[in-house]
């Protein structure tokens, strides 16, 4: 592999700014608190299908991740985050007039090709703008403190979304996200990449996607590390959708405290984010990711098994896991 050229340090907090921003915008959704709620409760979908559109989501996800990470490669990573960005707005926007499952499979597929597009493509742009500045020692702290960011955007985007919501209607919160996504967009392409070696050849759109899934295959290392965090992440992930009507099962209608009751569960995907760098320091790459899953096991059954509002506690827990095992993944695979 080339070197990556040098970047000099105006350009490297200015990348690094940018990428903070981003991360905090990319994920200040006012839909955040009420998305299940509006449709549940307002366009009448069962849970049955919002999860079986969600496992859709997931295969796509799967199954875009290495053409999307090709697209990145050859036009550049900024470009990837602010086309998923925009793609993003476009997804969310169709979510707004949602009204039969075709429509809210639309949505949700091109949400997994806006996921995928930015998805690797903003921590690589973190890790080469560090390697071009000869400070890739930072990159897990730094990985996680963008990470905190993006919870930071939730953790507000969920206060003000109930009261929002209840002052005027759950769509309106979803036309402000694809608003939103734009700004974030705009962020994006603002970032300044490290200029190829032009020397280097480079392989075909095609070529390079099936190059990127022989080598992730023949080195086991790595596999391991795609399999073990990836299902761990979609495991943690699908609590997501339990946690609204968690909340309306137990007489909390949309407004204030529907918001407040959310906030502790993203606080703890935000600590989560910090911890991660000083665990895998403390504990290295490798026991710390696998003592990720274990614990999530462990909070299901708890979650499965108590009575009331005590698994709740459960709920902010497994936030806090899911966040610590993005950083410490993509910093033991980088």
């Amino acid at each position: 592999m080339a070197a990556v050229p040098q970047m000099n340090e105006l350009h490297t907090n200015r990348n690094l700014r940018l990428l903070n921003a981003y991360w905090f915008l990319r994920d200040f959704q006012l839909w955040i608190p009420v998305w299940i709620v509006f449709l549940t409760v307002d366009q009448g979908f069962s849970l049955t299908q919002v999860t079986a559109a969600e496992g859709l989501f997931l295969v796509g996800v799967v199954l875009l991740e290495v053409p999307t990470g090709a697209i990145a490669d050859r036009y550049g990573r900024s470009v990837s985050i602010a086309l998923g960005a925009a793609v993003l707005g476009l997804a969310i926007l169709a979510f707004a007039f949602i009204t039969n499952f075709g429509i809210l499979l639309f949505s949700f597929m091109t949400w997994s090709l806006a996921s995928t597009l930015m998805s690797g493509a903003d921590t690589a742009l973190l890790y080469d703008t560090l390697k071009a500045a000869n400070r890739t020692e930072e990159f897990e702290a730094r990985a996680g403190r963008g990470q905190a960011l993006a919870w930071t955007g939730i953790c507000l985007a969920t206060l003000l979304g109930g009261p929002v919501a209840a002052a005027t209607s759950t769509k309106l919160t979803i036309f402000v996200g694809a608003g939103t996504c734009l700004l974030t967009a705009l962020v994006a392409i603002s970032i300044r990449e490290t200029k190829p070696d032009r020397t280097e050849k480079r392989d075909p759109f095609w070529a390079s996607i099936r190059i990127a899934f022989h080598e992730i295959w023949r080195q086991p290392e790595v596999r391991a590390l795609v399999l073990l965090s990836a299902i761990t992440f979609s495991a943690i992930e699908s609590l997501n959708y339990l946690v609204q009507p968690y909340l309306l099962n137990r007489g909390v209608e949309i407004g204030p405290l529907f918001s407040g009751l959310q906030v502790p569960i993203f606080l703890a995907g935000l600590g989560g984010s910090l911890l991660s760098a000083r665990l895998v320091v403390k504990l290295g790459a490798s026991r710390t990711l696998l003592a990720l899953p274990l614990i999530s096991i462990a909070g299901c059954a708890v979650l499965a098994l108590a009575p009331g509002l005590t698994g709740y506690a459960v709920l902010a827990m497994m936030a806090g896991v899911g966040s610590i095992l993005t950083p410490a993944a993509t910093g033991a695979i980088n």
